[in-house]
């Protein structure tokens, strides 16, 4: 069965001046969060007037919200097909999270400042959807499984999340810290293990 939780659209919409206001509105949105966001900025990425923009949404708001969703809805549907699929344990939720997180910087940047402020408009979705939550259920019961029972499975999740969306945005951040970039599949193997093991030692090869 299935385990998506979409119910509508998840993407941009048709080729198109709603298409250029969605992908201006998410470079916006993930350069300065919800409240610092304007619309004139939005316009000027869209190479459009503000009057189009309320044409296709009736507010920032309504826009900020289906944008929201379809990032979350994203992430949510790579939860769900790791799910579905039923191998891996807890490391392959994880990287089922950091893949999801890591194919869309933009959209990670944008759940970032989403949590910073508390995530008011994420609750909002979820308090009208509540199955938005369900992939992130699932994989908690699938923490539970391989873990010893020390490690709280649905706050073990919440974590991930947070983690893997903070570090897929952060790629660039950090060359001035460490002096060069890194693939972006040696960062994820990095941030995989951290996440997966902590400090702990890579396995060497066995003499």
């Amino acid at each position: 069965m299935d385990g998506s939780v979409a119910t509508r659209r998840i993407g941009p919409p048709r080729a198109g001046i709603a298409e250029r206001i969605w992908d201006a509105a998410r470079a916006e949105f993930s350069k300065r969060g919800y409240h610092g966001a304007r619309v004139q900025g939005i316009a000027r990425g869209a190479s459009c007037n503000v009057a189009l923009i309320y044409r296709h949404w009736a507010s920032k708001r309504a826009l900020y919200l289906d944008i929201l969703r379809a990032v979350w809805l994203s992430a949510a549907n790579e939860l769900s097909r790791f799910v579905e699929n039923g191998s891996g344990g807890p490391e392959a939720v994880i990287a089922a999270y950091l893949d999801a997180m890591m194919h869309d910087a933009m959209g990670a940047q944008i759940l970032v400042r989403e949590y910073l402020d508390g995530a008011p408009y994420l609750s909002q979705l979820t308090t009208a959807e509540p199955a938005l939550l369900d992939p992130l259920r699932r994989a908690a019961a699938v923490i539970a499984e391989g873990t010893d029972g020390g490690v709280d499975p649905v706050l073990a999740v919440v974590t991930v999340g947070g983690l893997a969306a903070l570090v897929a945005s952060s790629r660039e951040a950090m060359l001035p810290m460490v002096g060069q970039q890194l693939a972006p599949e040696a960062w994820r193997a990095h941030v995989l293990h951290v996440l997966a093991n902590g400090l702990a030692p890579r396995a060497g090869p066995r003499g």
